[in-house]
């Protein structure tokens, strides 16, 4: 993570609650050693000379450890081009997020919102076909990123055949990689089609252990932390037990952090520790699908 400057911190604190728990809740990047080395596979992905049969990479994770920011981080490095000498505006990754139970017709639309074009209800999918394969190629798109890609289990087996089958068809014909996000059912939404799976590498986001590198995050958090009293995150203490809540995972850490900073502002409590954190009734993530459903109507 980026740390913030020391000026621009003690001025941040000097704002009101709402304002420091709304700056603690703006997004940031967490630049650790693991994702770092599947952006450079990324960028080598980015470089690769156009063929008939591009490789491309599945990145893979539990929820809320990291995948899309991840993915989000390598095209904020890969801006759009405005190109104001050329034909079009370049867009040298187009990233979308696969919708539940898609098809071929709802893939092409999704890429065309991508590149911010127009919508006609009534185009044919042979029309959105041509339309999708036009405009990344005149837009120069090297790398097509598709999130959520587990989401391709979810239509019957024709209209997932379909889809596959849509989704090789713009890689071979704009010779260009595809890069797959998603949990364990996305890869097996991958193995289920035998070119696809010889095509794209599996590359795993893996829960943090609790060692240096959990440790250098947590400083990374104290370091931006909006409250006016020192919190030591990185404390054998404090930090095993929000460890222990998040299970390991990113996504888990930075909320369950947010969540105190958001108690302690409301509250007056200008500092993070233990009481605390265990008081806010935070439910890990392994177990939240046995927590019991409180009933509405009473």
């Amino acid at each position: 993570m980026m740390e913030e400057g020391t000026s621009k911190l003690v001025a941040i604190r000097a704002l009101s609650a709402q304002e420091r728990l709304s700056y603690m809740l703006q997004p940031r990047w967490f630049a650790y050693g693991e994702a770092e080395a599947i952006l450079e596979k990324l960028e080598d992905l980015l470089a690769h000379p156009p063929s008939h049969r591009m490789p491309g990479i599945q990145i893979l994770g539990d929820s809320n450890n990291g995948k899309t920011a991840l993915g989000r981080e390598f095209v904020r490095r890969h801006p759009w081009d405005d190109n104001p000498d050329g034909e079009a505006v370049r867009v040298p990754v187009v990233r979308i997020e696969m919708p539940p139970n898609p098809d071929e017709m709802r893939l092409y639309e999704e890429i065309l919102l991508s590149l911010r074009q127009p919508l006609r209800s009534k185009d044919s999918v042979a029309e959105k076909s041509r339309q999708v394969r036009a405009n990344l190629s005149v837009a120069q798109c090297r790398m097509l990123m598709i999130d959520e890609f587990q989401h391709t289990l979810g239509p019957r087996n024709d209209r997932r055949r379909i889809l596959i089958d849509t989704i090789k068809y713009l890689s071979n014909t704009l010779q260009i990689p595809i890069v797959t996000l998603g949990t364990a059912e996305a890869q097996v939404a991958v193995s289920r089609d035998e070119q696809l799976s010889n095509r794209l590498s599996p590359t795993w986001l893996n829960p943090w252990k609790r060692d240096g590198e959990y440790k250098r995050l947590l400083a990374s958090f104290e370091s931006v932390l909006p409250l006016r009293e020192k919190t030591r995150l990185q404390s054998r203490e404090l930090g095993g037990l929000i460890h222990d809540l998040s299970e390991g995972l990113i996504g888990e850490t930075r909320d369950l952090i947010c969540r105190a900073v958001g108690v302690a502002l409301k509250t007056g409590k200008e500092h993070l520790d233990e009481e605390l954190i265990r008081n806010l009734d935070w439910i890990k993530p392994s177990r939240r699908k046995d927590r019991p459903i409180r009933s509405l109507v009473r």
